[in-house]
This record gives C-alpha cells, sequence and structure tokens, in this order.
C-alpha cells in the first residue's frame, strides 16, 4: 500500500512539474490597455491561448499618466512581443520600450496599414498636428489592428499561425456583424446633439454619424466653483444638448450639481471598457455597452 501511494504522488509531481514548466515556457505577450487587451486575447486563443497574455496598465489607470512601477519593468523586459497604440496615447512608454532587445517585438498598431487617422478636435488639439488616439473606437481600425495583432503572433509563434489567422478572422466577423447592428441602431439618432466631458468619442461618433456637440472641461479631483458651474451650464443651453455623458471617474454627484435646472440627459461611456471582464467579447461588447448608452441617453 505504502509503495502504491509513493508511485502515486510521484506520479502525480512529475504531472505538476510537467503544468509549470509548460506554463514557464510559453511565451509572453503584453498589451497596454484592455481595449487592445481585449483583441490579443481574442486572437491568441483566450484562455486556451499557447501564450501568456498580460495586461500592462491595471483597470481604472489612465494611459496618458501612468507611472510603471519595477513589476511593470519586468514584464516588459521579458515580453516576446508588446503591443500599444502609439506614442501620443502611451507616452510613458517611449524610453522603456526604446531600450528593450532587438529580439523583442514592439507593434504599435496606430501604424498598421488602413487604420483610419483623425486630427484632434480643435478643442483638444496641444498643437496643429495632433491626432485623435482612441483608434479602437471605430471597428474599421480594431478589424486592421486584429489582422496585424495575428501577423505579429504568428511570427513570434510560428507553429500557431494558422490558428491566429483563424482566430483573428473570426474575430473580424463578429466585429463586422455587431457593426452593421449598431448602425441600424443609432441611425435614428443622428441629428440628436451630445456633450462630453471628455472628447474620447470621434472615432465612434464620426463612423456612425452621431451629432457631437462639445466638450466641456471639469477637473475629476475636484468640486467645480461657482463659475465653472454657470460656464458649463451656459455651455449645455447654448449647444441644446440632449445628452452629457460622464466616464467613470467622474462621481455622479458632481455632475448632478452641474446640470440642475436643465433638461439634459446623464450617461455614461467608459471609452476603455474597465469594468468588463475579459472574454473573447470583451471587444465586441465594450462596442455594444457604447452604442446602448447612446441610444438610451439620445433616445
Amino acid at each position: 500500500m505504502f509503495r502504491i501511494l509513493t508511485i502515486f504522488l510521484l506520479l502525480c509531481l512529475g504531472v505538476l512539474t510537467a503544468c509549470q514548466q509548460d506554463a514557464a515556457t510559453k511565451p509572453l505577450v503584453v498589451s497596454t490597455i484592455k481595449p487592445v487587451q481585449a483583441l490579443v486575447y481574442a486572437v491568441a486563443g483566450g484562455k486556451d491561448s499557447p501564450l501568456e497574455v498580460t495586461q500592462l496598465l491595471p483597470d481604472g489607470a489612465s494611459p496618458h499618466h501612468y507611472a510603471l512601477k519595477p513589476s511593470d519593468m519586468r514584464m516588459l523586459e521579458n515580453a516576446k512581443v508588446v503591443f500599444r497604440i502609439g506614442s501620443g496615447l502611451e507616452t510613458f512608454l517611449d524610453k522603456p520600450l526604446a531600450n528593450l532587445s532587438a529580439q523583442q517585438r514592439v507593434i504599435t498598431l496606430a501604424d498598421a496599414t488602413g487604420i483610419q487617422h483623425l486630427h484632434a478636435r480643435a478643442e483638444h488639439k496641444h498643437d496643429d498636428h495632433s491626432e485623435d488616439l482612441h483608434l479602437w473606437l471605430n471597428p474599421d481600425n480594431a478589424i486592421v489592428m486584429s489582422r496585424a495583432i495575428a501577423a505579429a503572433l504568428g511570427e513570434a509563434d510560428p507553429a500557431h499561425k494558422a490558428d491566429y489567422l483563424a482566430n483573428a478572422e473570426q474575430l473580424i466577423q463578429n466585429i463586422s456583424a455587431t457593426d452593421a447592428q449598431i448602425h441600424q441602431q443609432l441611425a435614428p439618432l443622428s441629428g440628436k446633439p451630445y456633450l462630453s466631458f471628455h472628447d474620447a468619442w470621434q472615432h465612434f461618433d464620426t463612423h456612425y454619424g452621431l451629432n457631437f456637440a462639445g466638450a466641456v472641461t471639469l477637473d475629476v479631483s475636484r468640486l467645480p466653483g461657482a463659475r465653472h458651474v454657470q460656464d458649463i451650464r451656459h455651455i449645455i443651453e447654448e449647444k441644446q444638448a440632449i445628452c452629457l455623458f460622464r466616464e467613470p471617474q467622474f462621481a455622479p454627484a458632481m455632475v448632478k450639481t452641474l446640470v440642475e435646472g436643465s433638461n439634459i440627459q446623464l450617461g455614461e461611456l467608459d471609452p476603455l471598457g474597465m469594468s468588463l471582464p475579459l472574454d473573447k467579447n470583451t471587444y465586441i461588447t465594450l462596442l455594444k455597452t457604447a452604442a446602448d448608452s447612446f441610444q438610451q441617453c439620445l433616445h
């Protein structure tokens, strides 16, 4: 009996060791933000992927102001491939990525052939060449990104190249079907103006023909003063907007204070999909959630 138990334990140990070795040898692929992670995760094969797909920025962190921790640097140094949108969005990564080894690949998705680029709207331009890098909010750009991701993963892991290409084509079919549904859903709302606190939705509202009336500035870290409240209320009246969208970082109570006495509806949009669980449909869910928010607030 003791001998049988010993053999059983040795077999279990062997299986456990093999699993640990397999996990340790999976090539590491790093994505910067949730929308990129969503596309990479789906193309890589989800939870059954032969790759270890990891998101660099935690949900809720701003890609504009993030500070890398030592653990983040180690992750980047161990990555076989790093996917990001572009320098204008994840600017904090410029120097760290420049110091990676020649064997590591950095894929800047904004540079993929076929991406539809838009200049930042007037009130959010830093200079005459500022670009709106919320590229993923146009489904056509997400399709281009998916193909670029499949190509990069295939080069990094040639043994599974066919799988990545097949996964990308399935994802693209899903994106295209969702895009067609959203076009129908939002078409009746094209003439209804909306305002936002953060002009992140140009790629989405341009693609679907929605009427962006303007952005109002608001510091999320402090309550607005009386003069600022008055200015924002004036913008709301002047633009005759039907809806004002906030993002999750803005407290609902603060926003309600700004719109008291007006007829404007309040909605919420999250361009990063921070609260969405990660699965093969996360990007699709991000699009549908945004479309539903626009419909509910503008209807």
